[in-house]
């Protein structure tokens, strides 16, 4: 123990003895190590870090897939529940659905997210209530005759002042009496940042239609995710053989609960951060590993002499890598205080509120990965130096100059090497942050089929009895419209059922004529001067009319042109049936329109079935969340207050929610393409910073050992742009190999980036050509200023220093 101190003190004073390469190599290591601290925490937070829930592990979802048709992760019904938990793999099976409330009690009507649970779900979860009690099963029904709800503990706070008596009070919830049964614990939002929660019950218990349930289950201890979903594709044949109409081509996927809301390529996005940053990382131990390379060739004859007077080489090795530990342990401590803070920056970047089980801290995971990542660094670039240095000729090294005995051929191409893996792994890291970036400006710049500019969007969603039946819905939008429509800064408003370039729709089969099988088209709903507002002309036909609107019994539809192209060829299908899959039944209507094909999903989202659109009238579709669009005459954010007050004088206990104008939703729907982008790009940047800065070491430190011999040459009659040639071209050399190395390495690593951008080939030419040669130009430009002071070297000066 006694050794193991000395080593560390006499590691600290040779720290401090060469102060200019320790404050080098310790900021190229904390930056390296910091960044991977950062982006561990975001992973481990999204990823690793324990849901809170009691044995989360065997917390599992239950969801719906029909491959033949490639629709994925729907819901169940309400009746399957009953067959999931008689399949003899669940410990407990419950269920929940998100829906929007409105609180209506009180001054003012608040707009809530919240979710319907079966009675049992929070006890599955290990969550008991702070103040209250759990759900009754008595008090579970369909939407709209719940008899109890559950407040979340900032909704307590905010609305009811952290009231204790607030347990079993009647308040107001979509204008109808509900009793609180309790309030949940601090922070609890389940199942992301849901406030609010009622108990849910079918009318129907062996309902099969309808699908709105996402199943909760604990697993039993003695099976596994493997064994349930095997078990339960029997459960699914069964339940095929006795509903086919509903259950036909379906079967139950078992999915761990937090795979349910990081979808994979979210996953695949965040690995691949932490990748990059390991490139980060490995650039910046090449550079330290080459600075205590040449410091290790300068202390070349103090090592010779520890050995002549009896020090075994495990114990110089040893010395030489306390001395690289202290420093990444050092650089390590420093790089939590850069996680810090490059976590904060990356929070305030993130524009919506995230899961509530979602943390970014720096808790003991982190730490324990920061410790490991440290003392991992510290052997990896501390090893080199180690063994070259250790390898000592007594005989010779006492002999020579410490200079002369430390300039060896080997080192000088391990330097080298170093720095060729660097000017490589920079290579591959910038060309996948070039595909990055530029994907997230082609999001921001692609056109999905209208014009957003000047619009006003908003959510409205139309609870209370008054709105059980379709007229006084219709009626509602009708006064709506017609009142923001009498506004002098409003050119124009609609109301649809899912806005553009953000939301999808539902999926419907459509039977065409003559086909033995359907299509899947997603529908969407609007009233009148839809198209007006988006400014889209209508290719053939006409848009609906304010009565086709209003009226449940009208059967038109207007299609998408790709999907008028597939199904009419030949013609333009006005005046054409189409047939709809309704509640079992086929249902027909007749196209009197064809209009331009929009982008309703998520740039980077959109599939083949969203791409098939059919526009239904709003009676056809009346459902009660609905979003307004508004068109102005100019500044669209000035809209908001008096859209607000006209939908308020509709009706008062509604609360307009989700109001952005539509360039604001733009940014915000590629905010996660526009974070990557950001992160990746500064990735790229501080790995090309090291890389030039391991150009400008290596080739400083080559002229600084051939001092002597370019001062020889230059006293013999070399002109100094011979000299400047000379070291410019081996840096050339070496940048060279290393961008030639990078650039088919990048032709490989790119390939993960699939699916994960948009727009954007994976060989594009900026990321694979452009973007290394400018790279090589760069590295170029760091080694022209050592070979420029190389050139300026003075003979005489030279041979005298020697």
């Amino acid at each position: 123990m006694d050794t193991f101190f000395q080593d560390i003190r006499y590691a600290a004073r040779s720290l401090r003895r060469a102060r200019t390469v320790s404050v080098a190599a310790f900021a190229c290591l904390a930056l390296g190590i910091g960044v991977n601290t950062g982006v561990f925490s975001v992973v481990n937070g999204i990823l690793f870090r324990p849901l809170p829930f009691a044995r989360a592990d065997r917390v599992v979802t239950v969801q719906v897939t029909d491959a033949e048709r490639g629709v994925l992760d729907m819901a169940v019904p309400y009746g399957d529940l009953a067959d999931l938990r008689d399949a003899g793999v669940f410990a407990q099976v419950e269920a929940f659905t998100t829906r929007g409330f409105t609180v209506t009690d009180g001054d003012q009507a608040e707009r809530l997210q919240g979710a319907a649970v079966t009675p049992g779900l929070f006890a599955l979860l290990g969550v008991e209530p702070r103040l209250g009690r759990h759900f009754r099963a008595d008090e579970a029904g369909p939407a709209g005759f719940e008899q109890a709800v559950m407040l979340s503990d900032a909704l307590w706070r905010s609305r009811y002042n952290g009231d204790e008596g607030i347990v079993n009070r009647t308040i107001r919830l979509n204008d109808r009496p509900v009793v609180v049964a309790g309030v949940m614990p601090p922070g609890f939002m389940f199942p992301e940042t849901e406030r609010i929660w009622v108990p849910v019950a079918a009318a129907d218990p062996t309902d099969r239609q309808a699908r709105y349930l996402l199943p909760v289950a604990r697993l039993r201890d003695d099976v596994s995710v493997a064994d349930a979903a095997a078990r339960l594709d029997a459960v699914s044949r069964r339940l095929a053989a006795t509903y086919p109409e509903t259950h036909e081509r379906f079967s139950f996927a078992v999915t761990k609960f937090r795979d349910v809301f990081i979808d994979l390529p979210a996953r695949r996005m965040l690995l691949l951060m932490l990748a990059a940053v390991g490139f980060v990382l490995l650039i910046a131990c090449a550079n330290v590993t080459n600075l205590l390379l040449a410091r290790a060739a300068d202390r070349h004859r103090e090592v010779s002499v520890r050995a002549a007077i009896g020090a075994a080489r495990g114990r110089i090795i040893r010395l030489f890598l306390t001395e690289a530990t202290l420093l990444a342990l050092a650089a390590g401590a420093a790089g939590v205080l850069i996680s810090v803070w490059w976590v904060e920056a990356t929070a305030r970047a993130i524009p919506e509120e995230m899961a509530y089980w979602i943390s970014f801290g720096v808790d003991r995971r982190v730490l324990a990965y920061t410790l490991l990542i440290s003392l991992g660094t510290g052997l990896v670039f501390g090893a080199l130096p180690a063994l070259q240095a250790s390898r000592i000729d007594l005989q010779t090294s006492l002999k020579e100059t410490a200079r002369a005995a430390g300039d060896s051929r080997p080192r000088a191409l391990l330097r080298s090497a170093l720095v060729t893996a660097e000017i490589a792994l920079s290579v591959i890291l910038l060309a996948g942050a070039t595909l990055m970036v530029q994907s997230f400006l082609r999001l921001q710049t692609a056109n999905a089929g209208f014009d957003h500019d000047d619009m006003l969007s908003l959510r409205v969603l139309k609870s209370g009895d008054r709105y059980d039946v379709v007229p006084a819905r219709t009626a509602f939008y009708r006064d709506v419209t017609t009142g923001i429509a009498a506004l002098p800064e409003v050119a124009a408003v609609a109301a649809t059922s899912s806005i553009p370039a953000d939301d999808g729709g539902p999926t419907v089969m459509l039977w065409p004529r003559d086909a033995d099988a359907p299509i899947g088209v997603t529908t969407y709903a609007s009233t009148e001067h839809f198209f007006d507002v988006l400014g889209v002309n209508l290719l053939r036909g006409r848009a609906f009319t304010a009565l086709e609107v209003a009226d449940t019994s009208a059967r038109v539809a207007v299609l998408g042109n790709r999907l008028a192209a597939r199904l009419w060829p030949a013609g333009d299908g006005i005046g054409q049936l189409i047939r709809l899959t309704e509640g079992g039944s086929e249902v027909s209507y007749e196209v009197i329109g064809i209009a331009p094909d929009l982008t309703y999903e998520e740039f980077g989202e959109v599939s083949a079935t969203s791409l098939l659109q059919v526009h239904l009238p709003y009676a056809r579709r009346p459902y009660r969340q609905m979003a307004l669009l508004v068109r102005g005459r100019g500044d669209a954010a000035a809209l908001e207050r008096p859209v607000r007050d006209v939908v308020r004088a509709a009706d008062p206990l509604l609360a307009p929610f989700d109001v952005l104008t539509m360039n604001d939703r733009r940014r915000y729907t590629t905010w996660p393409q526009r974070l990557f982008g950001q992160t990746f790009a500064t990735f790229g940047a501080v790995a090309m910073l090291l890389a030039l800065v391991g150009v400008y070491g290596v080739m400083a430190y080559t002229v600084n050992q051939r001092r002597r011999e370019i001062g020889i040459r230059m006293a013999i009659g070399a002109r100094p742009a011979q000299v400047l040639g000379a070291v410019v071209g081996r840096a050339a050399r070496l940048s060279l190999v290393g961008v030639g190395t990078g650039v088919l390495g990048a032709f490989a690593v790119v390939r993960v980036l699939e699916g994960l951008i948009w727009g954007v080939s994976l060989t594009d030419p900026i990321a694979l050509v452009a973007v290394p040669a400018s790279l090589l130009a760069a590295a170029l430009l760091a080694g022209y200023v050592p070979a420029r002071r190389a050139a300026r070297i003075d003979p005489v000066e030279a041979l005298r220093d020697e």
